[in-house]
């Protein structure tokens, strides 16, 4: 019994230490409404998370589908993919090279969202 209990232990540990390496990036609506104000779901349709070389990406509703590209500024490296949202998520792997990285999602209806993040 207590070695299950060990093996759980150091099964949660490995867990958690594996989610704190993860960077989490905020991916922002960059349309604005005629007054000039950020739409009302500015920032909170797209979270996302870079680890290892990979983007992962969790939209809050089906969005269709997106467009998916990633720069690194540092490398001129870049990456795109068309993806779908209908199961709320995707990825797209990149590089773990240093460097000042952005990313732009294109929607079917043409809304835009970037976020940016460096390693």
């Amino acid at each position: 019994m207590k070695k299950i209990f060990l093996l759980l232990f150091l099964t949660c540990g490995f867990l958690l230490s594996s989610a704190e390496e993860k960077l989490k990036f905020p991916i922002e609506n960059k349309e604005t409404r005629p007054s000039g104000q950020r739409s009302p779901n500015y920032g909170s349709d797209i979270m996302a998370y870079y680890q290892d070389g990979v983007i992962y990406l969790q939209f809050a509703y089906d969005m269709g589908e997106v467009e998916i590209s990633v720069f690194n500024e540092t490398t001129g490296e870049m990456w795109q993919q068309t993806d779908d949202t209908t199961f709320g998520s995707a990825t797209i792997a990149t590089s773990t090279s240093a460097g000042n990285y952005y990313i732009i999602i294109v929607t079917d209806d043409v809304s835009c969202y970037t976020g940016n993040f460096s390693l």
